[in-house]
């Protein structure tokens, strides 16, 4: 059995999707249901709550469990860090500690580029996902736990109405004519990869016997704010309205200029793909 935590998420969703599409079996929870599929083994669950997350592997006696769940953001966690610290840090302490319990072959844990960056930009999402990477190597080294951290790099695709990350609020401001702003000057090169390579290189790693301390999710292709700008305006009708504005404590905006910024074909099929879901 496979669990997803967090299966009602962006990405937990598609996940789902490529399971159900497949018959892989799988069990999800989430603190609410799925708003895009329906599917049969799922439970709403606090994973801050440890006797809870026990009676669960209890239950399914999971043999990989691929933990999404978490708050995602700087805003959304400077906002609620008592949120970010319990559905974040506590949650996966739990994962990991049950994981351990009873005796999960592999354990995948979300991360992001954030933590690499921790000591140049330490926002408390950033801080919460560099002591998820660092609780995991530990679980790793003293008990064993063939764990592994995921970073993610900038994630895009269908099923993301909820998400705030920059290219779907490009479109979701495109779509409802409202002003987009960026932080600062758009210049800065990013790697953004779509869902279904991600999910392509997270089963592939879910296979190996033995797990790495850490593998990063992405295209090792940059693109700036601004190309992704140019490109979503070519698939509307109307241009995107922007505002630049000064970056928030806790965003990066630094512009990697060892990157020459080249086309991207790739990446202009799959924003077109995901421009088409948010407008269908």
């Amino acid at each position: 059995m496979i669990l997803i935590t967090g299966s009602s998420g962006f990405i937990g969703t598609n996940i789902v999707r490529y399971f159900l599409n497949r018959k892989v079996k799988f069990y999800g929870v989430d603190l609410k249901k799925n708003r895009y599929l329906k599917f049969k083994n799922f439970s709403k669950l606090d994973l801050s709550n440890e006797k809870k997350v026990a009676k669960l592997f209890s239950k399914i006696k999971p043999k990989l469990v691929i933990h999404l769940a978490a708050i995602s953001g700087v805003n959304t966690c400077n906002e609620n860090i008592n949120g970010a610290y319990k559905n974040n840090i506590q949650a996966t302490f739990n994962i990991l500690l049950n994981s351990s319990r009873f005796s999960c072959k592999k354990v995948l844990i979300a991360s992001s580029q954030a933590a690499e960056n921790f000591y140049n930009n330490p926002s408390f999402y950033a801080l919460t996902k560099k002591t998820n990477e660092d609780m995991s190597k530990s679980f790793k080294r003293n008990f064993k736990l063939n764990v592994s951290i995921l970073r993610f790099s900038n994630v895009y695709g269908p099923y993301s109405l909820h998400k705030s990350s920059a290219i779907h609020e490009m479109i979701k401001c495109l779509k409802k004519d409202k002003l987009f702003k960026i932080h600062g000057n758009g210049k800065q090169l990013r790697d953004f990869i779509f869902i279904d390579q991600l999910i392509k290189k997270v089963l592939k790693i879910s296979k190996r016997r033995n797990l790495n301390n850490l593998y990063n999710i992405k295209t090792n292709k940059k693109n700036s704010i601004n190309y992704i700008i140019k490109k979503l305006n070519s698939f509307s009708k109307k241009k995107l309205k922007i505002k630049k504005i000064k970056a928030p404590s806790g965003y990066d905006v630094s512009f990697f200029s060892r990157f020459k910024e080249k086309e991207n074909s790739n990446l202009n099929l799959n924003l077109k793909r995901t421009f088409n879901w948010y407008n269908s």
